[in-house]
């Protein structure tokens, strides 16, 4: 049985609201360039008048939609279709998807940074708009040739994007006109290896191209050389960032300043950018101004009520105190026995060594459970998510591998085992719930609610201090002002600060495994004073023997 059939059973996915609580504003730019967000575009007056004349556009069709939208805008017929037909949860377009779709009509060629809350239709935001960009400047030379790249952070994320746009390129014919010398299927293609191979091997010019690619940075880089980069981006009319903010982290920023340098001097080449948060304001600044020509920003805000094009249900932001790890693993059960343990469910931890720890601790409690991280192939996480779909595996114990861009629908609980490391990956985390969820059931007789849970103990007490805010913002109940206000006793070891140490994920008390520990160590230094009390008296022997 699937266990998401049957949490959500009746529930209207084409609900007929959008949120009303979103800001209808749209950031514009400082005259002053010592000002924050000074490169963003700044318009004369009447181009300023006639950009608030498209947000007046916007809000009047506040109610309309996705398919009359696109109508009432011209898009492509068959793209039209396949959005209503094969994208069963578009119904109305977000705040999002109506700002990305009107800006993409009044300025075509302008960079954009999009950033929209987890949840809200991020991929659809910028795959409309990029499809109907090839669609409308395709042409003889082109057409078999790479117009769009889109990168993501992680392997499955770009498999997601790439089911998406699969879906709605269906059937559609690039350059179909009577006059027309030839034409082609519109197609988008994941960069795996057997495309790599062609790229890399293969003579690029002759090559028949997929119009749309998505692939990892590191993947992308690898089949770009010297000989067959400019040939690759000769026809390249969108570069798309999907997760923004962690592409120009630490982890993945060399990989994609070097994507990037190769496309500053391409004039043609419009960059965009989306993620539900932002980088450090000066790690932002500096993206736009090295990267991008007068950008459009497009920031839509946070509401708890609705973060889709549907009615989420309440979700509940709580904050626990366990004092040390073995408080954590007394909490859960403590949740099960409450049942507040409520499937499906995913467990947030830091390291896939410590989810691994928990999973062996809770493997017995006779939940259906799995878990899930980098170090697992790619086949075996695409296993555990259709598990999980299915209903086959109720809980999945992860790391942040899965709190970004993954659109899985009818997660009722997460738990944040371990803190995050800041107030974005918390952001991330808590989009995952409740995504594809109405407010009531079937009979509309009982509520659906959500938890987001987050456990912190003595050594987490300077990350907790952002995330209580959040949540203070989101409002949470039952978060202490003191807490907000950062009024809490900080790990005075310096050492500590540096390189955080957890205790082992274990059930067994500190002072039993401390014991344990020191027989352990006993029992090991016995052994090596009696072989080398073995090896001495051989010694002294053969040099008696020897005079």
């Amino acid at each position: 049985m699937d266990i998401f059939k049957v949490l959500t059973r009746g529930t209207n996915i084409k609900s007929n609201s959008i949120n009303k609580n979103y800001t209808k504003t749209t950031k514009k730019s400082s005259v002053e360039e010592d000002k924050e967000l000074d490169f963003f575009h700044n318009q004369s007056k009447n181009q300023n008048s006639s950009k608030d004349h498209v947000e007046e556009e916007i809000i009047e069709d506040e109610d309309i939609s996705m398919k009359d939208l696109l109508i009432k805008n011209h898009f492509n017929g068959k793209l039209i279709y396949n959005i209503d037909n094969h994208l069963l949860n578009v119904d109305k377009p977000t705040e999002i998807q109506s700002k990305s779709i009107k800006l993409s009509i009044e300025r075509e060629n302008a960079d954009v940074v999009g950033i929209s809350p987890t949840g809200t239709g991020k991929t659809l935001a910028f795959m409309i708009p990029l499809i109907s960009k090839i669609i409308m400047n395709t042409n003889d030379s082109n057409m078999n040739s790479l117009q769009s790249i889109i990168i993501a952070p992680t392997n499955d994320l770009a498999k997601q994007i790439f089911q998406v746009t699969e879906s709605i390129v269906q059937g559609i014919v690039l350059n179909h006109k009577q006059n027309s010398k030839s034409n082609c299927k519109l197609e988008a293609q994941l960069l795996n290896s057997k495309l790599s191979n062609k790229l890399l091997f293969e003579n690029v010019s002759n090559l028949k191209m997929p119009q749309i690619i998505i692939s990892t940075p590191k993947r992308l880089i690898s089949v770009l050389n010297k000989e067959n980069t400019d040939v690759i981006l000769e026809h390249l009319k969108v570069f798309v960032i999907d997760e923004f903010d962690q592409l120009f982290s630490s982890d993945f920023s060399k990989q994609t300043e070097k994507l990037l340098s190769l496309l500053d001097d391409k004039q043609h080449v419009n960059k965009w950018m989306y993620s539900a948060t932002k980088p450090e304001e000066k790690v932002f600044n500096n993206i736009i101004k090295k990267h991008m020509t007068k950008p459009e920003l497009i920031e839509c805000k946070y509401s708890s009520k609705l973060t889709s094009n549907i009615v989420k249900p309440k979700i509940t932001e709580s904050l626990v105190f366990v004092g040390n790890e073995q408080g954590k693993l007394l909490q859960l059960r403590q949740l099960q026995q409450n049942s507040q343990f409520i499937p499906p469910m995913l467990i947030f931890l830091e390291s896939h060594s410590r989810c691994m720890a928990l999973y062996n601790e809770l493997k017995y409690n006779s939940i259906p459970m799995a878990t899930l991280h980098s170090k697992m192939s790619l086949n075996e996480r695409e296993k555990v998510i259709n598990d999980f779909k299915e209903g086959k595996v109720w809980v999945i114990i992860t790391t942040d591998i899965m709190a970004r861009g993954l659109d899985i629908n009818g997660i009722r609980t997460v738990i944040n085992y371990d803190i995050p490391k800041n107030k974005e990956l918390y952001i991330h985390r808590l989009g995952r719930v409740g995504r594809g969820l109405t407010s009531y059931n079937t009979r509309g007789n009982k509520k659906i609610e959500c938890e987001c849970i987050t456990l912190y103990s003595k050594i987490d007490a300077k990350d907790v201090i952002p995330i209580a805010k959040v949540m203070k913002q989101h409002g949470a109940e039952n978060i202490p002002d003191w807490l907000v206000e950062g009024r809490v006793r900080e790990n005075k070891d310096k050492k500590d600060d540096k390189k955080l140490k957890r205790e082992k994920i274990s059930t067994v008390p500190g002072i039993i495994r401390k014991e344990r520990r020191m027989k352990k160590e006993m029992i090991e230094a016995s052994k090596k004073r009696k072989q080398e009390g073995i090896v001495r008296p051989e010694k002294k022997q053969k040099k008696i023997s020897q005079s």
